[in-house]
């Protein structure tokens, strides 16, 4: 079974934002030029997707207020008034896995660039329903718009002090019904050297 791969920022909203914030912060991540995602069609041919940023206002009643950042592109933020949640096209296992590699740091570059524009300056790595304990602050913390600070004080409650090294992860441990630690990154190389 997969399991995809989450992320919480400690960006949020004030609620003052107007379009002219919204219509900003779609320009400066499509300034980034990220690559675009693709697909397998029914023809076993790859097709890649264009397209670029956009917004859109959910603001259903009994729902918390948020705005999604929506686009063909690996790596999406939505915003809420307490958190920034991320959702990506990867697997959960990929943290695991890509450390070492050039899409290691590509992949943190990006997510660095993507979390500056929305107001955040670290970011805990979540997983979907596959992930016992971590889907649990997500889905039951983050989607209902618990403060950044209130997941992450109570995740070093229940875990322990989170890893920050990619290297200490390793991926032969990996058991998703097991999970006892988890990942912050608060992008500290990115923030003191030119990239």
């Amino acid at each position: 079974m997969s399991t995809s791969l989450y992320l919480i920022t400690n960006s949020k909203l004030s609620g003052n934002e107007t379009e002219k914030d919204w219509e900003k912060m779609v320009s400066e991540l499509s300034q980034l030029n990220l690559q675009t995602t693709s697909y397998v069609n029914a023809n076993n041919h790859i097709i890649k997707q264009y397209g670029d940023w956009s917004y859109r206002i959910d603001d259903v009643e009994d729902d918390p207020f948020c705005v999604d950042f929506e686009g063909p592109f690996p790596i999406q933020p939505s915003l809420y008034s307490n958190i920034g949640i991320i959702s990506t096209i990867y697997r959960y296992r990929l943290l695991y896995e890509f450390y070492g590699y050039d899409m290691h740091h590509e992949f943190r570059k990006e997510l660095f660039d993507i979390v500056s524009i929305i107001g955040g300056t670290e970011v805990i790595y979540l997983a979907d329903n596959a992930c016992d304990k971590l889907c649990n602050y997500l889905e039951c913390m983050a989607e209902e718009n618990f403060p950044y600070e209130i997941i992450k004080q109570k995740m070093i409650e229940e875990l322990g002090n989170p890893v920050t090294d990619y290297s200490k992860l390793d991926y032969d441990k990996l058991s998703y019904w097991k999970i006892n630690e988890f990942f912050l990154d608060d992008f500290s190389d990115f923030k003191t050297k030119d990239i």
